[in-house]
């Protein structure tokens, strides 16, 4: 497996953004027991795993680090971002963005790799280890961009107020260079609800035939816990489509339905 450390990006306190779900206690409870289980996961498997966990609301960090039981052979380098930098008038995702253009020039472990795969941080990727696996087997050495996207008409065929076109980032693997070049900075200039979601989708098109770029896993992730932002329907029947728990019986049935599709149709990006 090719040296790819994995960057998790943390904001424990909302800081009372309209769009976040739980207090900040509770989303300490969900980053901890996210970092308890890589920790687990990770702890028990062969060879060497850095973590970056980036924090970027000014929560005590020895309040999550004591929580925490590192094995050896795992490093976490916990890198503490200024608070005031957190824009609550902007959406998550700009803050997440910004949050990376930072943690990079301060990260140790992700200047030394010259890459890093990005999970969101508050709720585990249970199957993280295939993921990272994947990318190292499909594109070693030569990585410059692994993610997902949606990209398909579906949705407007049933007409279901749902976006089909949009890129994956709460997941994804990306060089350092490629980073510099395609994103460092670029969000700022993406107008939209979905900025960071829209840049993804645009470098996933326009560099999908170079190499070293991918734009579609095999792997189906397998993201648990309970999503932090609120839902868009109140309906009953849209739960199909937009339930709060990761491992609700409806989105289970999904994941392996997309897992499937990913096997068998692995150009349909839904």
């Amino acid at each position: 497996m090719i040296d790819l450390p994995v960057l998790m990006t943390a904001s424990v306190d909302p800081k009372g953004m309209p769009t976040a779900r739980w207090t900040p206690l509770e989303r300490e409870k969900m980053y901890v027991e996210t970092l308890q289980f890589y920790m687990k996961d990770f702890g028990n498997r062969e060879g060497h795993y850095d973590f970056v966990f980036a924090e970027n609301s000014g929560w005590d960090k020895e309040r999550i680090l004591s929580q925490v039981k590192v094995p050896d052979n795992i490093t976490l380098e916990y890198i503490e971002l200024d608070p005031n930098d957190y824009d609550v008038s902007r959406l998550k995702g700009y803050n997440e963005a910004l949050m990376i253009d930072q943690v990079t020039l301060l990260s140790e472990a992700i200047r030394r790799a010259g890459r890093f795969f990005k999970v969101t941080g508050r709720y585990p990727f249970i199957n993280l280890y295939r993921l990272l696996r994947e990318v190292g087997r499909r594109a070693g050495e030569e990585m410059q961009l692994y993610a997902d996207c949606k990209d398909h008409n579906v949705y407007q065929w049933l007409h279901l107020p749902l976006d089909g076109h949009r890129g994956e980032t709460r997941y994804y693997a990306v060089s350092l260079n490629f980073y510099n070049e395609y994103f460092r900075g670029r969000y700022k200039k993406v107008q939209g609800p979905n900025t960071v979601e829209d840049l993804m989708l645009y470098n996933i098109r326009k560099h999908k035939d170079e190499q070293g770029v991918y734009g579609r896993f095999r792997t189906q992730p397998h993201i648990s816990g309970l999503e932090g932002s609120y839902r868009q329907f109140n309906s009953r029947w849209m739960d199909f489509f937009d339930s709060k728990d990761n491992d609700s019986f409806v989105l289970t049935v999904k994941r392996y339905i997309r897992q499937v599709l990913r096997w068998t149709m692995p150009w349909w990006k839904v």
